[in-house]
C-alpha cells in the first residue's frame, strides 16, 4: 500500500488542501488505509490536549470556558502549524513518516519553528521589497507596502490565530494564489511583488507613471496591477519589432499589430506570443529563472485578453499610449538639510577619514537631503578620484537627480562656480562618460521624468 502512495505521488498531493493541509493529509492517509481508526483517535486526542494546553494559555489558566468562535479559531491554528511543518519536509514520503511515528506535539513544537522563521524571513522580504519599489503615486501600492504588510506583522498572532491574515494588503498582484493564508500568504505576497518590482526597474520610472495616466487619468486611486500594465505594453514594441527599454506604444503601432496578429490561428497568435517573451528575455537579458516563469504566467493569463481586443478593434484598451503630460513629471522633494553647525562637524569628519568606505558610510548615514548631499561635494573633504568611487555608490535615482542639479545649473561645460564645484562637477561627468551606454541611457531616461 506504500508503494501505492509513493507511484500515485502527483494525484496524492493534488487530493490535498493547501490551506487545511494537515486535516485533508490525514483523511487521505486513512482513505488510503495508511492510518487506522485507533490512530485518527490517537491523533484527534493529541490534538485536543494541545488545544486544551493553547486555551489555557490564552485564558491564562483564569478560566475552563471559551467563546466557541474563539476555541475554533485556536483549533484551527492549531491544524495550521502541524500543516506547515509538514510541508516544509523534502518529500511526501518523510512527511507520512513523521505523521506515523512522532508525537503530535513534537511536530506542533516543530510547527512553531518554522512559523519564527517565516516571520523573521518575510520581514527580510519585507525590506527589499522597499529598497526595490516601483517609483509610483499609487495608493494601494504605498499603502500595502508602507503600511499594510507592517500591519500584518504587528497584529499576526502565530500562536492563537497562524492561520490569520490581519493587515490591509488591497495592492492586486498579476498572479494571487487565494488558497494560501497566514505567513504563507505574506510570504508569497512578498516574493512576487519584488518580482514584479525586478521587472519594473528595467524601465524609465517616469515612463511607467505616463503608462499609468495613459491608462486612466485617475490610476493613482485605482486598484491595478503596475506590473501587468508594464509587461503587456513592453511586450506590443516586442511585437512591433521596436528596440529599446521604451514603454512607448503609439496608434500606427497598434495598427501595424492588429494587420498583422487578426487573422492568426489559436495556435499562430501563442507561438507568436511565445517568441515575443522568449525576445523580451534577451532584450532585458533577464537572467532570473522565477522572474521569466512568473513572466510567462502573466502572459499565459493576459494572452487571451490580447486576442479578444484584437478580435473587438479595441487594441488601445490594452496597449496604452503614454501620458506625459507635465502634470505627470515625478515631483521630487527634497529631504531636511542639516545645520550649518552640524553640517561643519560631519565635513570634518569626513575629510579626517583615511579611506573612502568610510566617507561613504558616513555620506549615507548623515546627509539625507540633495542640497546637502551637493554642498558636501564642494566642502574640500572629498578628494581626487574618491568622487567617483562615492558616485558609483549611489543609486540610479540619485545619479538622476545629480544630472538634473547639473542641468539646471547649465554648468555640464565646467566653467564657472568655485573651484570646489568645478572639481566635483569635472568628476562627475568623467563617472557618467565611464558608463556603458544602456546604463547611461536609463539614468537620462530618469533624469527627464523629475521636476526639481
Amino acid at each position: 500500500m506504500d508503494n501505492f502512495i509513493i507511484n500515485k505521488k502527483g494525484d496524492f498531493e493534488d487530493s490535498l488542501s493547501k490551506e487545511h493541509y494537515f486535516q485533508s493529509l490525514v483523511q487521505v492517509l486513512h482513505s488510503k488505509n495508511l492510518l487506522k481508526i485507533k490512530d485518527i483517535e490517537s491523533i484527534q486526542l493529541q490534538v485536543l490536549n494541545i488545544l486544551k494546553e493553547m486555551v489555557g494559555y490564552y485564558t491564562k489558566n483564569k478560566s475552563s470556558s471559551l467563546r466557541v468562535e474563539i476555541a475554533e479559531q485556536i483549533m484551527l491554528s492549531v491544524y495550521y502549524t502541524l500543516g506547515i511543518f509538514l510541508k516544509s519536509q523534502p518529500t511526501m514520503e518523510e512527511s507520512i513518516a513523521l505523521i506515523k511515528k512522532k508525537e503530535i506535539k513534537y511536530l506542533f513544537a516543530q510547527g512553531e519553528k518554522v512559523l519564527r522563521a517565516k516571520i523573521d524571513e518575510c520581514q527580510r522580504l519585507l525590506e527589499i521589497t522597499k529598497e526595490t519599489r516601483v517609483k509610483t503615486e499609487n495608493y494601494a501600492y504605498i499603502d500595502t507596502i508602507d503600511y499594510g504588510i507592517p500591519l500584518f506583522f504587528k497584529e499576526y498572532d502565530p500562536r492563537f490565530a497562524s492561520q490569520g491574515i490581519p493587515g490591509s494588503i488591497d495592492y492586486p498582484l498579476a498572479i494571487s494564489e487565494s488558497y494560501l493564508v497566514g505567513i504563507e500568504y505574506i510570504e508569497d505576497y512578498l516574493n512576487k511583488v519584488i518580482l514584479e518590482n525586478k521587472f519594473c526597474s528595467y524601465f524609465n520610472c517616469a515612463e511607467i507613471e505616463a503608462l499609468l495616466k495613459g491608462f486612466n487619468k485617475d490610476s493613482n486611486h485605482m486598484l491595478i496591477n503596475i506590473f501587468q500594465l508594464v509587461l503587456i505594453n513592453y511586450l506590443g514594441r516586442i511585437l512591433a519589432g521596436k528596440e529599446g527599454r521604451s514603454l512607448e506604444i503609439t496608434k500606427g503601432d497598434r495598427a501595424y499589430l492588429k494587420s498583422m496578429m487578426k487573422n492568426l490561428s489559436q495556435l499562430e497568435f501563442k507561438k507568436l506570443i511565445f517568441q515575443a517573451e522568449e525576445k523580451l528575455r534577451k532584450e532585458l537579458s533577464i537572467r532570473d529563472k522565477k522572474l521569466m516563469e512568473y513572466i510567462n504566467r502573466t502572459l499565459c493569463q493576459v494572452a487571451p485578453e490580447i486576442k479578444k481586443h484584437i478580435e473587438t478593434d479595441t487594441l488601445e484598451n490594452i496597449f496604452i499610449t503614454l501620458n506625459k503630460s507635465e502634470e505627470n513629471m515625478l515631483k521630487y522633494e527634497d529631504g531636511e538639510s542639516l545645520e550649518d553647525s552640524k553640517f561643519r562637524y560631519i565635513t570634518e569628519e569626513i575629510r579626517d577619514c583615511s579611506k573612502v568606505e568610510e566617507k561613504i558610510e558616513i555620506i549615507r548615514e548623515e546627509f539625507h537631503s540633495l542640497k546637502d548631499l551637493v554642498d558636501v561635494f564642494s566642502a574640500d573633504c572629498i578628494f581626487d578620484d574618491e568622487f567617483i568611487d562615492i558616485f558609483k555608490a549611489l543609486d540610479d535615482f540619485e545619479v538622476a537627480l545629480l544630472m538634473v542639479v547639473i542641468s539646471n545649473d547649465k554648468v555640464l561645460d565646467i566653467d564657472y562656480g568655485t573651484e570646489s564645484d568645478k572639481e566635483w562637477r569635472g568628476k562627475f561627468k568623467e563617472y557618467l562618460e565611464s558608463l556603458d551606454d544602456r546604463k547611461k541611457e536609463d539614468i537620462i531616461k530618469i533624469s527627464q521624468g523629475i521636476d526639481i
